[in-house]
């Protein structure tokens, strides 16, 4: 990864900015920016972080690194001379950062961040401005693109194995556990987030919410199962889903399946640079599934009409596929696709694709067979 690069594009996109100076603490931005492999992972990034990034606008960038932590210093890519640790905080921030307006982030970070700037006396407007560094990490690389490609791998070489143990008796949590052990097995850091084996019984009492299933109970004939889960490779993030059937399914429910496969695949079809913006996305699969009987059933489990989201360093990246985000697809943009149907005591469906888009059109990355559904017993 050319970290370089990306320091002097952050830089750039400083010195566009109204920011005199930007403050990232312990999250996706440091991390993408130094390469030091910090943990934040799962949504829960520190309201005090450890780590720092500090650029202001044409000096060096400085980053502030735990002491007890050698490892994140020989892996960061800033200058070892432009490294420093928290014992003198105060007095580096005096010498670096100027007055005016400071941009901060991740946001659980933001009050601290303010108050270290106050606190070592800088008078200064600070706000947050994590989405500089976002938009610089919208469009992936060659190099992020080859691992995110290995990512999306394993998730189908985890796939295959999983499956061969979905039979009568097996529980969730131990489907679970199989995919985070196999992850492990295949070389994954970690995963990018609990796993889910999710069980909906067919011909049961509708329920407001989809999993009721219990947990110390296993699988019998007549149910959907879920998947989601992912990995991290080389510090980047997948995110994959299948679903099943155990035994064979009626056909509203094998119906239901190609439906959704199908109008994943016209979805991906249709995505492109310059022909489709990310608003667009859940309007084109709505589409296709009313097309097919099934678009109640999307919006049934979609209400908000969220898709999915981007991929990187973070598991969910902006710009999020909603309607809320207007922004054309570019060539490096790496998406999970992840629509679901849902019909209460009947079936719950998902399927989640990380798709690539190129100047071409799309790569889709993950590649578990779409015609394995309905499983002996």
């Amino acid at each position: 990864m050319n970290y370089a690069q990306r320091l002097q594009r952050l830089d750039e996109a400083l010195q566009d900015s109204t920011y005199d100076a930007l403050i990232y603490g312990t999250g996706p931005n440091f991390r993408y920016f130094t390469g030091a492999p910090v943990h934040w992972r799962r949504e829960n990034e520190p309201t005090e972080p450890q780590c720092l990034l500090i650029l202001a606008g044409g000096a060096p960038p400085r980053v502030v690194l735990p002491a007890d932590s050698p490892r994140l210093a020989e892996e960061c890519a800033v200058d070892p001379e432009g490294i420093g640790t928290s014992d003198n905080l105060p007095d580096l921030l005096r010498d670096v950062l100027p007055e005016g307006r400071i941009g901060t982030g991740p946001k659980p970070a933001d009050d601290y961040l303010a108050r270290l700037t106050a606190e070592a006396g800088i008078e200064a407007d600070v706000s947050n401005a994590q989405a500089i560094g976002e938009q610089i990490r919208y469009c992936k690389d060659a190099d992020e693109i080859a691992v995110l490609r290995r990512a999306a791998s394993m998730c189908d070489e985890v796939m295959g194995e999983v499956v061969e143990h979905i039979r009568p008796g097996v529980t969730q949590p131990e489907l679970e556990q199989l995919i985070a052990d196999v992850g492990q097995r295949l070389g994954a850091e970690d995963v990018s987030f609990s796993p889910t084996a999710a069980f909906v019984k067919s011909d049961t009492e509708p329920t407001e919410q989809p999993f009721v299933y219990p947990k110390d109970k296993g699988l019998v004939p007549g149910t959907s199962i879920a998947f989601d889960f992912g990995f991290v490779v080389d510090g980047y993030c997948s995110d994959f889903g299948r679903s099943f059937y155990c035994g064979p399914a009626p056909d509203h429910i094998t119906g239901a399946y190609r439906a959704l496969q199908e109008s994943q695949c016209h979805l991906i079809e249709q995505m492109g640079p310059q022909t489709m913006r990310v608003s667009d996305l859940f309007d084109e699969i709505e589409e296709a599934l009313d097309k097919r009987g099934y678009g109640d059933r999307l919006r049934a489990r979609l209400p908000n009409r969220g898709l999915g989201h981007q991929i990187g360093v973070d598991l969910h990246e902006n710009p999020r596929l909603n309607p809320e985000w207007d922004e054309p697809l570019l060539p490096g943009m790496t998406m999970a696709l992840e629509p679901k149907l849902w019909l209460p005591g009947e079936y719950y469906l998902r399927v989640e694709d990380i798709v690539l888009i190129t100047e071409e059109g799309t790569e889709v990355f993950t590649r578990f067979d779409r015609e394995m559904f309905e499983l002996p017993v």
